[in-house]
């Protein structure tokens, strides 16, 4: 009996090992990492998968290297911004760093991200007084963090518009209005011709029939 309780208590931790490497495994897939001088840097999104229309943020990690001891480094939210860009649209945005709580070393960024596709993040400042200008990309840009992914097929039980396609209605919208009111414009500009010439043309008659009648005379 005793040997049975002992078999399946190591089977529950070979199956939590098991499903711990596996988690730390995907985990690290999502973020990309990269030696900086003495410093290793781990970048990537808070919430993984990222999906647009989701509040999520930038994922930042830094621990020095010192006599073998790895240390996570604190105080960058002070002298460190990051720069993000929406690829495709070449938008960006510098949004500063926030410590995450009981956690040294780990910072965000806050960010609702309203558009799939390719992002960069782009670091720069200082790391204990060391100058510090390090891009990195999501994998659609050759990197080793996801893209943000469209949030349309996980909506339910109604999809709704993502905030780009608003945006888009929106555009065509005014751009629909801009040529309406140049037609409108027009129209008004060739009816004001027209009166003016109609009465230019009223104004030649009458000089004309007033004329006429002096010469009868």
């Amino acid at each position: 009996m005793k040997t049975l309780r002992f078999l399946n208590l190591m089977l529950i931790i070979l199956l939590t090992v098991t499903l711990t490497i596996g988690l730390t495994g995907a985990t690290a897939s999502a973020h990309e990492r990269r030696d900086v001088g003495k410093y290793l840097v781990v970048v990537g999104w808070l919430g993984e998968p990222a999906f647009e229309g989701q509040k999520n943020g930038v994922d930042l990690r830094v621990t020095s290297n010192v006599s073998g001891e790895t240390k996570p480094v604190e105080g960058l939210e002070k002298t460190m911004q990051v720069e993000i860009t929406h690829v495709s649209t070449g938008v960006s945005k510098v949004i500063a760093l926030r410590t995450i709580f009981r956690d040294p070393g780990h910072y965000t960024a806050d960010l609702i991200p309203t558009a799939s596709g390719v992002y960069r993040m782009r670091f720069f400042g200082t790391i204990e007084g060391t100058p510090v200008n390090e891009t990195f990309n999501s994998r659609g840009g050759g990197g080793n963090f996801n893209d943000m992914e469209s949030s349309a097929e996980l909506q339910f039980p109604t999809k709704v518009a993502e905030v780009r396609e608003i945006e888009a209605v929106a555009r065509h919208l005014e751009e629909e209005n801009h040529e309406l009111e140049e037609g409108i414009t027009k129209a008004n500009t060739m009816a004001i011709a027209g009166i003016a010439l109609g009465a230019l043309g009223t104004v030649a008659g009458v000089v004309s029939l007033i004329a006429s009648r002096r010469k009868a005379k």
